[in-house]
């Protein structure tokens, strides 16, 4: 399990979407962000349906809900969702061997670059309440 302290809101939780598995990609997905571009939301699910790989869960803390459990069965899409988390919205990140400092953050962006500029370009970040799904032609 990764850890991550949260000081600020989290991105539209679609964007972990595009980060773990690619834009548009069938995926079962649950938890509690309502409506569907909420920022303050605090427990999401991700699946894959197409190659099966393992789930994702980030989840606030019972006892801190400022620090998010962040895990899978997949080292690789724990580790990469635990670091987008920190650097969209977190002041700390803690891997299981403890807190990752500058210089193991910035290797691991250097290994997920292609990942978390997938997450940067995903269209997710211009939803609001105004218009929460942005991929859809506006309705007249």
């Amino acid at each position: 399990m990764h850890l991550v302290r949260i000081d600020r809101e989290r991105p539209d939780f679609r964007v972990f979407i595009d980060l773990l598995f690619g834009p548009g990609w069938n995926v079962d997905t649950d938890g509690n962000s309502h409506p569907v571009n909420s920022r303050t939301w605090t427990s999401l699910y991700i699946a894959d349906r197409t190659r099966k790989e393992p789930p994702v869960t980030i989840e606030a803390s019972e006892n801190e809900s400022s620090l998010f459990e962040v895990e899978s069965v997949s080292s690789r899409l724990e580790e990469l969702a635990a670091l987008y988390l920190f650097l969209c919205s977190g002041s700390a990140i803690f891997a299981p061997k403890g807190a990752l400092d500058d210089t193991e953050r910035m290797a691991l962006q250097k290994i997920y670059a292609a990942e978390l500029q997938r997450a940067t370009r995903a269209l997710w970040h211009h939803s609001s309440n105004d218009n929460p799904y942005p991929n859809l032609p506006p309705l007249q």
